[in-house]
C-alpha cells in the first residue's frame, strides 16, 4: 500500500535505485573475494610487521568478532587460487566457503563454479555435501564444520603434524583431501586413549623430580 505522503519516484528515480540495489548487490556478493585477496596480500608481503603487529594481532585489532569471515574467506581465495577472478565475482560467500571442501579438480571444474554461481547456498551445500558423502561414505547429517582461527605459527605446526599422522598411516590427504577425515579420527583416538599424565608430560615437560622414560 502506497503511503499518500510519500512522492512517488519518476521514472529516472525508480532506475537509479534499481541500477543501485544491483550495484550493492554485486559488491556484496564479490566482498568476500576482495577481502580474501587483501586479507592474502597482507600476510604474504608481512604488511603487519610494519604496522607493529603480528598477523593473529592484526586480525583481531582490526577485524574483531569478523576475523572469522575473513579467514574464511582467505581460506576460500587459497583453496579456490588460479580460478578466474570474474568467475569468483559471481559466487557468493557461502558457496564459494562450501566449494572448498571438495578435491581441487572438481572445485574449480566448470560444473562445480557454475553451480555455485547460480544455485541458491541451502540447495548448493547439500550437493557438495552429497558429492563428498559418495566419496567418504559418511551420511550428509553426520557432517560438521570446524573451524577455528590461530596464530600463524600454530597454524603451521598443526599443518605439519596433520601431514605426519598422514604419512604414518599412508593417508594421501595431497590428493584426496577428503581423506584428512580419516587422519583427524585417528589423531582424535590416539589423544583419547593417551592417559592424562602422558599428554602432560609431553605437552609441559618432564615433571620437577621426575625422571624421563
Amino acid at each position: 500500500m502506497r503511503n499518500p505522503q510519500l512522492k512517488i519516484a519518476t521514472e529516472a528515480e525508480a532506475k537509479s535505485m534499481d541500477q543501485e540495489v544491483i550495484r550493492l548487490i554485486a559488491e556484496v556478493r564479490s566482498g568476500w573475494f576482495r577481502l580474501g585477496l587483501l586479507i592474502d596480500r597482507m600476510q604474504r608481503t608481512h604488511a603487519f610487521d610494519v604496522l607493529g603487529f603480528s598477523m593473529h594481532s592484526w586480525m583481531q585489532a582490526r577485524l574483531g568478532e569478523s576475523s572469522a569471515t575473513a579467514y574464511s574467506a582467505l581460506r576460500s581465495v587459497r583453496a579456490l587460487e588460479g580460478v578466474p577472478a570474474e568467475k569468483l565475482e559471481q559466487i557468493g560467500e557461502r558457496n564459494a566457503h562450501a566449494l572448498t571442501y571438495l578435491l581441487e579438480q572438481e572445485r574449480k571444474s566448470e560444473e562445480w563454479l557454475k553451480k555455485a554461481a547460480t544455485l541458491p547456498t541451502k540447495d548448493f551445500k547439500r550437493e557438495v555435501e552429497t558429492a563428498i558423502q559418495k566419496k567418504t561414505g559418511l551420511a550428509r547429517e553426520k557432517l560438521k564444520p570446524f573451524v577455528i582461527l590461530l596464530p600463524e605459527l600454530v597454524y603451521d605446526s598443526l599443518c605439519e603434524a596433520e601431514k605426519k599422522v598422514a604419512r604414518s598411516l599412508s593417508i594421501d590427504i595431497e590428493s584426496n583431501p577428503n581423506s584428512r577425515i580419516l587422519v583427524w579420527e585417528a589423531f582424535s583416538q590416539w589423544i583419547l586413549l593417551t592417559d592424562v599424565e602422558t599428554i602432560r608430560i609431553q605437552t609441559e615437560g618432564i615433571p620437577e623430580g621426575g625422571e624421563e622414560t
